[in-house]
């Protein structure tokens, strides 16, 4: 016994010493054969759990858990509540219990010469791990660097604070690229919504390396193991409806090891789960061949005890690796001019199907000329990024040179037609119940292998808790080879709904992963008010353009369309904002969500878009004119709401067979599971509106002075008075154009003076972008609309007898003779006896007993009459004729009538006429536009807050609501939890600072509350929990707030079961 151990141990040294030499012996001619992108990834740190990270996609109806392991939802548990799979979002309806990618290889091992079949995957059960360290997982695991060490989640192309400082140099990026989004096509470039991207490998996968297989897939690295697989992962959601239902998940696997991989397979295992944790035992699974789709549903689509109505999930399959080796077309595909493409390849440097298009050369020269405007196309360089786009820094390499360069679009790996995919190949349907040794769980590296590689569909489990394994190949995967795999998540409220979803998926997978792009995002300020909210904006999505619509007006020079038309308030009391989801289709399913205001641009596009959703056809706006501001007044104290502010653009009705509706920015609001906000994106706003502290004066603007012709009305108004700048001084000058009486307002400038200091803050606005209703941008917490009298008419309640007894009626009025030019001014008629002639009439000498005084110029004009009754002289039924001119000479020529003036008798038939006399004057007035040179002024005061007044007010504090009764609707949801939830009632109109002390019946203090917040908020919240962290009992409570300087005030509150 002893001396056959002692020999087990020399063989099994000489095993080792066989092996190190082999390691040796081969590593200088390894280096020799590593590209240099491959040794960056292998420079990167070992993927590790230390990094391991969870995330959310929530960018349109579907919400997931997610982890950057690779993994796609999770059992819902006590440590994992949700989302997994949630559709649609917010209604905790969950459809899947964990998905994740898997790559299986064969593999001979050096150690004992056996063919092996590692397969490199991570899970949360049934996984491989250390016989003697169960703690150690043999899984994959996230590489460190491809996200803000800070994060709590994966990095994500809405949330800029996830990014990393620096992109790993692994990535082969200019610094140039740091500070902008790693997009899949450039430097920036967002083509879907919602993006993530995390990078695993599989360096902890031991398995194979220990006795008797000695597998090291570095030779040199005895530290790596697995296969020596690198895996850079990303997510994309678009929030447009049709596409609204979907989740793609893209993989790329780079084989960094020393090795050839001459059989390989990719594959995606899932554990379904449709009806949740609490009814996924009678799901059923499917494969529709025509469609690439797995699609799974519930037995009786119930799911108790609420018994709500399950939908379908589908796995939509769509890029698989490609065989660049065995002279077959796998794909059946051709290039553009109809020829079959055979072995292509992302990495050989051609553009295989000939869909590239280099800059247009306007000019002729031979040469990219940018001052020119020359259209880039896809000449754009390494970058991604072309002078259309608004991070564009500058020409890079490759741009405008009339070649292919890797990183532009439609080009090996940014085109998914350049490689040679060999497709589905296999799908395996089990009973998640059988966790044997020929179960199909990630730990059974063999049997994933050998159920990949039957080439069957096997589909013949059914209404039972199952688990599917679908996968494509065998395809070769050199060292430095790079392959790729990607399927979509897609729900639907039944198969039609299904498979029409899945034609979206399909539509964005052939156009490389693009869609129609929403505008850019605007940013959203929301203020609270009393029983108020305010909302502005800025205008960055009205410069929007999309690639995808191709050229403005089909010309490259005016590059990429811009399509942007309106925005839309959205305003909810939850914040996936499903109850104004309420616009359905002709199946009476819900499309489109219902806004609170609609401003669009004012053009020819307008009502209905003509292409819809099964009947559901998107309201593209009454050219109403755009707005940068709206004012909530449909609100209530102390409830919270859930704004977004989004721009949506025109869509084109003649794009394609089908025509493309219009596409809606994302709004995303993100919750935890306990209620609280996580996340509010740059377009939406959380508000709950309250009265303010009791002595609160609110901000205001004060009137200064108005100088000029204008007769208009102007209107500041506070929006945010936390922006308000103390005591500053405004100046709205007005502009025209054209010479009187012919001109017409154009824009305004707006001068501020603060602490000395003047500066022109706003210029060139125009005024009829802010008449009735409609406002400026803001500027300092201030809006400002201009009610201009375009229009020159009577203002009647201002024109009359001003002086005099006379009852004479004189009727101002246009006339509308060719010589007629309505003249905007104001003027005076000044009287004398009938005896005593004070003018006379320009062109016919008709002495009369008047003069007219233009009062606005302070000029005399000419008269002239209307004498009916031919006596030479005014008389009853006459009409006066006030005379201006045009230019000058002042001649018959340039002469115009600006207004008629009836002379006319008592209303009351044999009244006693009362004749003008010396001294009597008539004034005529009139509405007229702003003219340059008009002006008025204002001056902003900040809100405070007034002891004494609040002292007065101390009698308002209250409880809301009193009596609390079991529940208030004020209470902020909870998600996947059970229990109780929030319980809250507000104390209100409190002081700005003050003690808020609890006591029961019985004189107990229960609890202490202090304040000492914003002046505009005279709210408090308590949750009805002691300070001993127990909840409340039902009963009677006193309370008292004491506020220094203010004053006392105590009453009671009941709590009611």
């Amino acid at each position: 016994m002893k001396s056959r151990l002692s020999a087990d141990k020399a063989g099994f040294a000489g095993k080792k010493i066989l092996l190190m030499l082999f390691i040796i012996s081969n590593a200088f001619i390894t280096y020799a054969q590593v590209t240099p992108e491959t040794q960056k990834y292998r420079e990167d740190p070992y993927g590790d759990p230390i990094y391991r990270k969870k995330g959310t996609l929530d960018g349109n109806l579907v919400r997931t858990y997610f982890f950057n392991d690779g993994q796609v939802g999770h059992w819902v548990s006590t440590g994992y509540p949700g989302p997994s799979g949630e559709w649609p979002k917010g209604t905790q309806h969950n459809y899947i219990d964990g998905c994740t990618p898997l790559v299986v290889s064969r593999v001979v091992a050096p150690g004992n010469g056996q063919v092996i079949h590692p397969a490199e995957t991570s899970y949360r059960e049934e996984i491989d791990e250390d016989p003697l360290n169960p703690n150690i997982k043999w899984v994959t695991q996230p590489v460190p660097g491809y996200v803000n060490p800070g994060s709590e989640g994966p990095a994500m192309s809405t949330k800029p604070l996830t990014w990393p400082t620096e992109w790993p140099s692994a990535l082969n990026l200019t610094p140039e690229w740091n500070g902008y989004w790693y997009g899949y096509f450039g430097r920036g470039v967002e083509n879907a919504d919602v993006e993530t991207f995390f990078v695993l490998d599989d360096s902890q996968d031991k398995e194979y390396t220990r006795e008797p297989f000695f597998y090291y897939p570095l030779l040199s690295d005895s530290n790596r193991g697995g296969l020596g697989l690198r895996m850079e992962i990303r997510g994309f959601q678009w929030s447009h409806v049709l596409a609204e239902d979907i989740i793609f998940w893209h993989y790329d696997i780079v084989n960094i090891s020393d090795f050839d991989y001459d059989s390989t397979f990719f594959g995606f295992y899932c554990d379904t789960g449709v009806g949740g944790s609490t009814d996924n035992g009678d799901d059923n699974a499917s494969y529709d061949t025509k469609l690439d789709l797995v699609y799974a549903y519930d037995t009786d689509g119930i799911v108790p005890p609420t018994n709500w109505k399950t939908g379908y999930l589908g796995y939509a399959f769509l890029e698989s690796p490609g065989n660049g080796e065995n002279g077959i077309n796998d794909d059946e595909d051709n290039d553009i001019n109809g020829n079959p493409m055979i072995d292509e390849r992302r990495d050989d440097g051609i553009d295989n199907d000939g869909d590239w298009l280099t800059y247009i050369d306007l000019n002729g020269n031979g040469k990219w000329d940018a001052e020119e405007n020359e259209p880039l196309n896809d000449d754009v360089g390494r970058d991604g990024v072309g002078p259309l786009d608004r991070q564009y820094l500058g020409p890079d390499e490759g741009e405008g040179d009339g070649l292919p360069t890797d990183g532009e679009p439609n080009f090996d790996k940014t085109d998914k037609d350049e490689s040679d995919q060999i497709g589905l190949t296999s799908l395996a349907i089990e009973r998640l119940s059988n966790k044997g040794p020929t179960a199909i769980w990630p730990k059974n590296d063999d049997v994933i292998w050998q159920r990949m590689n039957y080439y069957s569909f096997d589909t013949t489990i059914q209404n039972s808790n199952i688990q599917i394994l679908f996968g494509s190949g065998p395809f070769p995967l050199d060292k430095n080879r790079r392959e790729r795999f990607s399927v979509a998540l897609v729900f639907g409220s039944d198969l039609e709904d299904l498979t029409f979803n899945k034609e979206t998926v399909q539509e964005i997978y052939n156009a490389n992963y693009n869609f129609a792009k929403p505008p850019y995002k605007a940013t959203l300020t929301a203020v609270a008010g009393d029983q108020k909210v305010f909302l502005y904006w800025d205008d960055v999505s009205e410069e929007s353009r999309d690639p995808f619509l191709g050229y403005q007006d089909n010309d490259p020079a005016k590059g990429y369309k811009k399509d942007f038309e309106g925005y839309l308030i959205y305003r909810s009391e939850e914040p996936e904002f499903n109850d104004i989801k309420i616009i359905t289709d002709s199946k009476g399913d819900p499309k489109y969500w219902k806004p609170i205001a609609q401003y669009d641009l004012a053009d020819s596009i307008k009502g209905p878009d003509p292409i819809g959703i099964n009947g559901a056809h998107f309201w593209r706006g009454n050219n109403t004119g755009l707005q940068h501001s709206y004012i909530d007044s449909n609100v209530v104290n102390g409830q919270t709401y859930y704004y977004a502010l989004v721009a949506y653009d025109q869509g084109d009705p003649n794009l394609g067979t089908r025509g493309l509706i219009p596409s809606e920015t994302t709004k995303i609001i993100s919750q935890d599971v306990a209620g609280n906000i996580e996340f509010i994106d740059i377009n939406c706003a959380v508000v709950t509106p309250n009265a303010p502290v009791a002595g609160y004066i609110p901000a205001e603007i004060e009137v200064g002075d108005k100088a000029g012709v204008g007769t208009g009305q102007y209107l500041p108004q506070v929006i945010n008075p936390n922006a308000l700048k103390e005591g500053a001084q405004y100046k709205i000058e007005l502009n025209s154009t054209e010479d009187y009486p012919s001109y017409k307002t154009t824009t305004l400038q707006i001068v501020r003076t603060y602490e000395g200091q003047a500066d022109t803050i706003g210029k060139n606005i125009d005024v009829s972008s802010i008449g009735k209703d409609k406002f400026s941008s803001p500027f300092d917490g201030i809006i400002l609309s201009v009610l201009n009298d375009t229009l020159v008419n009577v203002v009647e309640e201002k024109s009359g007898w001003l002086v005099g007894e006379s009852n004479l009626i004189l009727f101002p009025s246009k006339d509308y003779t060719i010589k007629a030019l309505t003249w905007p001014s104001d003027y005076e008629l000044q009287f004398s006896d009938a005896s005593n002639s004070l003018d006379t009439t320009r062109f016919t000498n008709i002495p009369v007993p008047l003069r007219i005084i233009n009062t606005t110029s302070g000029e005399q004009v000419d008269i002239e009459l209307k004498d009916i009754d031919a006596s030479k002289s005014l008389t009853l039924q006459d009409t006066i004729q006030i005379v201006e001119y045009i230019t000058e000479p002042r001649n018959v020529t340039n002469s115009r009538i600006s207004w008629n003036i009836s002379y006319n008798p008592p209303f009351f038939p044999g009244a006693e006429i009362v004749y003008p006399k010396e001294g009597d004057r008539f004034i005529l007035s009139t509405t007229k536009p702003f003219k340059s040179g008009d002006y008025f002024t204002f001056t902003s005061k900040s809100a405070r807050v007034d002891n004494t007044t609040a002292k007065d007010e101390l009698e308002k504090i209250s409880v809301v609501p009193n009596p609390y009764v079991a529940t208030n609707r004020w209470e902020k949801r909870t998600i996947n939890l059970t229990g109780r939830g929030e319980r809250r009632i507000d104390f209100i109109n409190l002081p700005a600072t003050c003690t808020i002390r609890i006591y029961t019946i019985t004189g107990a203090l229960v609890k202490t509350l202090y304040k000492d917040s914003s002046p505009a908020d005279g709210s408090i919240s308590w949750n009805l929990v002691s300070e001993d962290g127990m909840d409340i009992a039902y009963g009677l409570y006193i309370y008292h707030v004491d506020a220094p300087g203010v004053g006392e005030k105590i009453s009671k509150f009941a709590i009611i079961k």
